[in-house]
């Protein structure tokens, strides 16, 4: 078995920091997952949310997106906004329709100027809700109300700046009115009770609908929407979330205080339980990076209490680690560090807890086999620390240590094995790559450091890391105790960003998931079409016969049935009973898609 790592959790969906579910968290949206490019811009922002509210280019747009920026915050990567025409689009079916909200915003202009529209829906003056910022740096979030009445509260100058990433916080509900904060801090608050407009637009990301001077001349690497405002205890949770994650630091309620350097910036998929008292908590948050921590019943944490935890990003492998006690042979690389404090920063004990691991797809299992390794002495080492056993098996790929009492404020902990040919919990894959091979193929690679009962890989691709398709099957080692390097060519690559994976099978059938990554090809360029403007027809010369494949969007976004035959290696199309106007032409099938703007007179 070659236990690889898969990408998604197997449990429920949940929100940034463990906070919400996919019935609440109606929008996640963060450049660090899910960003599918062609030509170096961006096609499609996935939504991790769980409701599949994508960001996507607006028609009549291809080419006025923004682009992905690796490494510009803390390491992690950003879209940037031109300021002169990027914008993106969700056209969600109703379930970003809100009346109650609470928005995250990760953003950095780089030119500060009036009007910028950094998230809105609604055309300019009927707004359902936004967020707009001014050359002072000040944030406006217009609401048009069914009262046909609208207003325009603003936050003090210098809520946002160009010199770094700021989180920008604004929620509202009748009864509690409108709030925003920026790092954590409270920044507005009104109470207004009334009930917004839902009105039919798109929610824009980096422009507003109706204006050609709002455009984002910045960088957004996170968009979060929740469909009610969040309590105390959750808000904070998520501050200290994206804080952790951008390498900021809060203005009020920093209490994660492990990924600073000094404390080995561990930064990772932080998330946390919290109390601020009988309405404002959070005790059962979901899963965040294959973890999930809960309150043992009865709960003994108290007002004001909070416990964090976040990892390094270390790898699921026990592959070369001796940093274990003798009665182990082997413990994950990846170590998790908690931040057990109270809401001054000041240490405190929350009682017993359970820790939850999500182990689904990462090989075979034994509950017995498992033990959690808590470094109680803070010396940096796990070697000298008594191993926790006692792991129950929940089903579903999920085992729990309960009633744990050795965590305390900074000690670290990480997953051991009795038993690594029983238990292995290692990715025993070295490596995995794929890069161009000359212009039209791709080379694929891998390489394992052992294998046990390996029928073989099969590698998947994707145009957009959502919908996978197998290409081939190499045959396994079967069992092997030495490295092997595979190799295979992709003789017709996607044009653009695509993306490939390896599923690992068992000669009895199990399978597991490699990590994904990315191959950036040349994209061919726009179709031509003859002539253009055009009348009654027009000719598409095409380049394989796949794109005999044609789709005809609207200015509106509708897609248009037109009569088209096939002529030699063109396409004739009948443009005879088109209403005159634009439309975007798209040529070929789900996997390849060029596209052109025609003009139908």
């Amino acid at each position: 078995m070659i236990a690889l790592c898969l990408p998604t959790l197997a449990a429920a969906q949940t929100g940034p920091g463990g906070v919400g579910t996919s019935a609440t968290n109606v929008l996640w949206l963060s450049a660090d997952q899910g960003v599918a490019q062609a030509g170096g811009l961006v096609s499609t922002w996935t939504d991790r949310s769980g409701n599949a509210n994508d960001a996507l280019v607006p028609p009549l747009s291809s080419t006025a997106t923004p682009g992905l920026v690796a490494g510009a915050a803390n390491g992690l990567p950003v879209l940037r906004f031109d300021g002169d025409d990027d914008q993106l689009w969700v056209d969600a079916n109703g379930s970003l329709d809100l009346t109650a909200w609470h928005f995250f915003l990760v953003v950095r202009p780089n030119t500060l100027a009036n009007a910028t529209a950094w998230l809105t829906k609604g055309d300019d003056g009927t707004e359902n809700y936004a967020v707009v910022s001014y050359a002072d740096g000040g944030v406006r979030m217009p609401i048009r109300w069914t009262d046909d009445t609208r207003t325009t509260p603003s936050t003090p100058g210098g809520q946002l700046g160009n010199a770094a990433f700021r989180i920008f916080e604004y929620s509202y509900k009748a009864s509690a009115g409108r709030a925003a904060y920026t790092n954590g801090a409270a920044v507005y608050a009104d109470a207004h009770s009334k009930t917004p407009l839902i009105d039919p637009y798109p929610l824009y990301i980096g422009n507003e609908k109706g204006t050609s001077n709002g455009f984002v001349d910045g960088d957004i690497a996170e968009v979060i929407a929740y469909n009610a405002p969040l309590n105390a205890a959750q808000r904070l949770i998520v501050d200290n979330h994206l804080a952790a994650k951008y390498g900021l630091s809060l203005a009020s309620g920093d209490l994660y205080v492990q990924d600073d350097p000094a404390n080995g910036d561990l930064d990772r998929d932080v998330a946390g339980i919290g109390r601020m008292g009988a309405a404002a908590l959070q005790l059962d948050p979901g899963f965040s990076g294959r973890l999930s921590i809960t309150s043992h019943a009865p709960p003994e944490l108290t007002d004001n209490e909070f416990l964090f935890w976040g990892h390094d990003d270390g790898a699921f492998s026990t592959l070369g680690n001796t940093d274990h006690p003798a009665s182990l042979q082997g413990r994950w690389d990846r170590i998790w560090r908690v931040s057990e404090v109270n809401t001054t920063g000041a240490a405190t004990d929350v009682g017993p807890v359970d820790i939850t691991f999500d182990l689904f797809g990462l090989g075979p299992v034994a509950a017995a086999d498992l033990r959690l390794l808590v470094d109680e002495n803070d010396d940096g080492l796990f070697a000298d620390e008594t191993p926790i056993d006692g792991a129950a098996a929940l089903g579903n790929g999920r085992y729990r240590f309960a009633d744990v009492t050795a965590l305390a404020d900074g000690h670290r902990f990480t997953l051991g094995s009795t038993d690594i040919a029983n238990t292995p919990l290692p990715i025993d894959l070295l490596s995995f790559s794929v890069a161009p091979q000359g212009p039209t193929a791709a080379r694929v690679q891998w390489s394992t450091a052992s294998e046990r009962d390996n029928e073989g890989f099969t590698i998947e691709r994707s145009a957009d890391a959502g919908d996978w398709k197998a290409l081939a099957f190499l045959p396994g080692a079967g069992v092997s105790a030495t490295v092997i390097d595979y190799t295979w060519t992709d003789a017709d690559p996607l044009p653009g960003t695509s993306y490939y994976r390896l599923k690992q099978t068992d000669h009895d059938g199990r399978s597991s998931l490699s990590e994904v990554v990315s191959l950036d090809m040349p994209v061919n360029a726009s179709p031509l079409v003859t002539p253009n403007p055009a009348k009654d027809r027009f000719l598409v010369m095409i380049d394989a016969p796949r794109e005999r494949s044609l789709r005809l969007v609207s200015a509106s976004g509708r897609v248009v049935d037109v009569p088209a035959s096939p002529v030699g290696t063109r396409l004739e199309v009948d443009a005879s009973r088109l209403t005159p106007g634009a439309y975007v032409l798209q040529v070929g099938d789900a996997d390849r898609s060029r596209s052109v703007r025609v003009i139908v007179e």
